[in-house]
């Protein structure tokens, strides 16, 4: 969907068009779980917070001042959301369910019994870094955005989060290590 279809929405949504709130959710929901449930853990909340989110977008449409993308506006909404519910767990870590790979027709036992193994490796790096660490990596690698939006989502200056994404790949680095000097 296109960032003028968005905002087409959004105008609708704010005139309480429930037809245009569905399509919304349709289009931007899946990747909105996806992300939260990646920063909080737990699928039930994930759904919870999800609608939470959708909920100040049915409020707060009118209120879009169009300063970033729609997308953009709307994860800043789903992260703060999300950050606050592990505030108040007081568990920030995070993993990335989305790793799930399905293997392939032609592979192999062997083939894809390294793969499972590689990517708990890799869940287990992604669990050990800070939600902060671990939403700029699933922001940038996983939802595609750019620096500059990532900085408007997670509410911090540019700088800090090219910071984040290089200490984040450090630890990630170092986390995968020991399992890359194995082999």
């Amino acid at each position: 969907m296109s960032e003028a279809d968005d905002r087409a929405l959004l105008v609708r949504i704010a005139r309480s068009d429930r037809v245009a709130f569905e399509a919304f959710y349709r289009v931007h929901g899946p990747a909105l779980h996806r992300f939260v449930r990646d920063l909080v853990r737990d699928d039930g909340l994930a759904e919870e917070l999800t609608s939470d989110v959708m909920v100040e977008v049915w409020r707060g449409a009118g209120k879009y001042g169009a300063r970033s993308r729609v997308r953009t506006w709307v994860f800043g909404i789903a992260h703060h959301k999300a950050i606050d519910a592990l505030r108040k767990r007081r568990a920030i870590t995070v993993p990335l369910d989305e790793l799930r790979d399905v293997p392939a027709a032609t592979e192999g036992p062997e083939h894809a019994a390294v793969r499972a193994d590689e990517r708990r490796t890799l869940e287990a790096g992604l669990a050990s870094l800070s939600a902060e660490h671990r939403a700029v990596l699933e922001l940038t690698y996983v939802e595609g955005f750019a620096q500059h939006e990532i900085a408007e989502i997670v509410g911090c200056p540019v700088a800090t989060v090219k910071t984040r994404a290089f200490y984040a790949k450090q630890r990630l680095r170092d986390a995968l290590s020991p399992a890359e000097n194995a082999r």
